[in-house]
């Protein structure tokens, strides 16, 4: 069984034939990567190559608005057509950079542009523009919400949820002394969604989980896909692009990310997948035990 979150939709022609305009389809190839919506390189009679992106969910005019925003600082692709449903985009040139890891501070530099674009509070960004307030969680937040989940408890276990818990208290006091500040986020900003052409990033794909919120989580995920001996890396393209990280900036980076971590044991993923991110989640815990006695 693929591990995806959402089954993959079967290519169907109709769906474009006003997009078409009389031409045909000289090649059809499904694109691998992803695990939400389902992309399909398409070769037209005219020579034309795109890009076809059938939604799982979401909304296609809102992440559409994102890439108007994100065009200004960073590559992405141009929007050709659009239904309820789907996009149709312009093909980018360039290699995931899961392939070309090598050229992770470019991606950093890029990551550095995304946030220059600044919002007043964060929540999802509306195609008009507006923030709506985030819709998951409880009153208490989002961590807390998902801690209470029995499936994420089974998963866990009561030791490690009461760890994450004593963590949310401290973190808790951190924030009051850390200004709010809230950017463009990607919201998967990992090394399938980046292209890479000739040492540069040619192309930041899939905003469909775009945001206004904070850089650390960006961050976290490319933590979380890129080798430990390339972290410092990292940094230094952040700081090339002009944000100066703190000392605990990983810590921040974990912390963030865990949200993540947790929220995948709630979802269709496979189980090999969710035990993946319970060894993260523990190995987390053990680790911020050590850097909690450090000064920050």
């Amino acid at each position: 069984m693929e591990d995806r979150r959402n089954p993959r939709r079967p290519f169907d022609p109709a769906l474009i034939q006003g997009f078409l305009k009389g031409r045909t389809l000289a090649a059809v190839q499904m694109l691998p990567a992803g695990k939400s919506n389902t992309n399909y390189k398409l070769v037209l009679s005219d020579g034309l190559v795109c890009v076809l992106r059938l939604c799982a969910h979401g909304n296609p005019a809102r992440e559409n608005y994102v890439l108007g925003l994100a065009r200004q600082v960073v590559p992405v692709p141009e929007v050709l057509a659009q239904g309820a449903d789907w996009t149709i985009y312009s093909f980018l040139t360039g290699e995931h950079l899961a392939n070309v890891p090598a050229h992770i501070e470019a991606a950093a530099r890029a990551l550095a542009a995304i946030c220059s674009i600044q919002f007043e509070s964060p929540g999802w960004v509306q195609a008009d523009g507006t923030i709506a307030p985030f819709d998951f969680g409880n009153d208490d937040g989002f961590v807390p919400a998902m801690l209470a989940r029995e499936d994420v408890q089974r998963w866990l276990g009561p030791q490690a949820v009461s760890a994450i818990f004593d963590i949310l208290a401290i973190e808790a006091r951190h924030q009051q002394d850390r200004p709010a500040r809230y950017c463009l986020c990607h919201g998967d900003y990992n090394p399938t969604n980046i292209l890479i052409h000739e040492g540069a990033v040619s192309g930041i794909l899939d905003w469909e989980f775009a945001h206004a919120g904070d850089l650390y989580m960006d961050v976290g995920n490319l933590l979380r896909h890129i080798e430990p001996a390339c972290h410092e890396r990292i940094r230094a393209g952040l700081a090339a692009g002009g944000i100066d990280l703190p000392a605990d900036w990983r810590v921040r980076a974990e912390w963030i990310d865990l949200s993540s971590h947790l929220e995948f044991l709630t979802s269709a993923r496979s189980d090999d997948f969710k035990r993946q991110c319970v060894h993260w989640i523990h190995a987390f815990v053990e680790r911020y035990r050590h850097m909690a006695n450090s000064d920050r």
